[in-house]
């Protein structure tokens, strides 16, 4: 598809956040409000609220202590709905899921490198004296929060200091100082790998943060993507685009960011372990507040960005409302695990992250299911926050809970069938242990997932002659004459209208 026609599908409109802007507003999925609204804890329910009607996102044009400042806006709810992902992607808003995510298979499959340019639209101002990140508006969004949380709806840019090789993550942060962002960073990462390098190197890690763009920045970002270029998650964004994305060059440090970005946020990740800071809590999406640790320090040392910038930013935390990096993490990963499998040459029929973690197979051989499980809780996506994968018949709907459910309760004996598997976990699993979340000590978190083989096991179940060579009795659906019976006579019966 080209950058032509994904802009038709939704109407023409630029990739960056203010065509993403016209687009939603061209589908009624955007709300501005001119009201004056609080920072510290008004915006944060807005964006609740909003979420839990898979409702329109929100441009706050009058934030308050903020009138005054070089950044005044905020957006919030830029995919707070499964809809908004295909408008994303250039496709209609009424898009069946399965359509997206082939989409977004066949981006992961035909990456787009960038171009770099001169200038752009994010060059309009350059501050490097008097840097004061309070001047932007973000909001305070939990009571017990460790901070103002700036980075939650962005875009973490870092270069490999060996290959070069680029890398665009998502990862939270809080504002320290004025000029100082206190990032949650784990050795397990990629940009935490990146980061071991520098300090071996006895260098500090140039870093770039990124508000306000296209929004399939958010997609790649929180996506575990592990088969792009040399320009790493550029490359699927340009596909999704259907363009190729212009990067311009940073002021200060060796990283190249989005032209037409809002706000660029470039500095140095600082080594020295004497100057790292408490992290956190933050409120995740399980609703609960997680444990904080000891974290390196952003050094600011410029910011660039558009005249009347717009700051963007995201609630975390809404359990049990499905939140919008959630959102993100399931449209992206779908396609890559996806893609992983068939890569991996392990045939499935469907799979899907939500309702359940599921797996739907035309079951080949015995140990397919385990072979499924094995290979998908080896990929890095492991640390997702999801404890339970289901492995079912190609005969389950695996968008239905109640199918699923019933799929466990015919086919699983639970000492047989279910199996933990120890693995990568969740960075900041609240169900884990101080011991076993000690990031410094293990390099990550120590956990587990839950594999639930609720397949047909062949080994119990021979083919039967009186089910037509089944294994087990077919689900039959009521004869078709009862059903157009009790149809016919449902008003009779005194039910009202069927």
């Amino acid at each position: 598809m080209s950058g032509k026609e994904s802009s038709d599908r939704g109407g023409e409109w630029s990739r960056d956040l203010r065509g993403w802007l016209k687009c939603l507003e061209a589908e009624n999925e955007l709300r501005v409000v001119q009201a004056p609204v609080s920072p510290d804890g008004e915006i944060q329910e807005i964006a609740r609220q909003m979420s839990a009607r898979q409702g329109p996102a929100v441009l706050f044009t009058k934030v308050v202590g903020h009138e005054q400042t070089w950044c005044s806006k905020l957006f919030v709810g830029s995919l707070n709905s499964f809809g908004k992902v295909p408008l994303a992607l250039g496709l209609p808003k009424d898009s069946p899921l399965p359509v997206t995510l082939e989409r977004l298979r066949e981006t992961l499959r035909t990456p787009v490198s960038p171009v770099v340019v001169d200038t752009g639209p994010v060059k309009a101002n350059i501050i490097r004296k008097g840097i004061n990140l309070n001047e932007i508006p973000v909001p305070w969004w939990h009571p017990q929060d460790g901070g103002r949380y700036i980075n939650m709806w962005h875009g973490v840019v870092t270069k490999d200091p060996d290959s070069g090789e680029y890398n665009l993550g998502c990862y939270r942060g809080h504002i320290v100082d004025a000029d100082q962002i206190v990032s949650l960073l784990v050795r397990s990462q990629h940009w935490g790998r990146q980061y071991k390098k520098y300090r071996d190197r006895g260098e500090d890690m140039p870093v770039a943060f990124v508000y306000g763009m296209d929004p399939t920045m958010m997609i790649a970002a929180g996506s575990p993507v592990t088969t792009c270029g040399p320009w790493g998650e550029y490359e699927w964004m340009g596909a999704m685009m259907g363009e190729p994305l212009p990067l311009v060059k940073c002021e200060t440090i060796d990283l190249c960011v989005p032209a037409s970005a809002e706000i660029v946020i470039e500095g140095h990740i600082l080594r020295d372990p004497d100057t790292y800071v408490m992290e956190g809590p933050l409120k995740e999406a399980s609703g609960r507040y997680s444990e904080p640790g000891m974290m390196p320090v952003m050094k600011v040392g410029c910011i660039s960005h558009r005249d009347d910038p717009i700051y963007t930013g995201s609630a975390s935390g809404l359990a049990p409302i499905l939140e919008e990096q959630l959102i993100t993490i399931a449209a992206g990963t779908t396609a890559i695990l996806k893609n992983h499998l068939q890569n991996a040459g392990i045939p499935i029929v469907d799979l899907t992250l939500a309702p359940f973690f599921a797996v739907s197979i035309k079951k080949m051989w015995e140990g397919h299911p385990m072979q499924v499980a094995y290979t998908l809780l080896g990929h890095k996506s492991s640390n997702m926050p999801i404890k339970m994968l289901v492995v079912v018949e190609d005969d389950v709907n695996i968008y239905d809970p109640g199918e699923i459910n019933r799929a466990i309760n015919n086919n699983v004996d639970p000492e047989k069938d279910v199996h933990v598997l120890p693995v990568n976990n969740l960075i900041f699993d609240v169900a884990t242990s101080k011991e076993d979340s000690n990031i410094e000590k293990h390099g990550g978190v120590l956990g587990s997932k839950l594999f639930i083989d609720a397949t047909v096991k062949w080994s119990r179940h021979l083919k039967q002659d009186r089910w037509g060579g089944a294994r087990v009795a077919p689900v039959e659906p009521p004869p078709p004459e009862d059903v157009e019976k009790v149809k016919s006579r449902w008003t009779e019966y005194g039910f009202g209208q069927y």
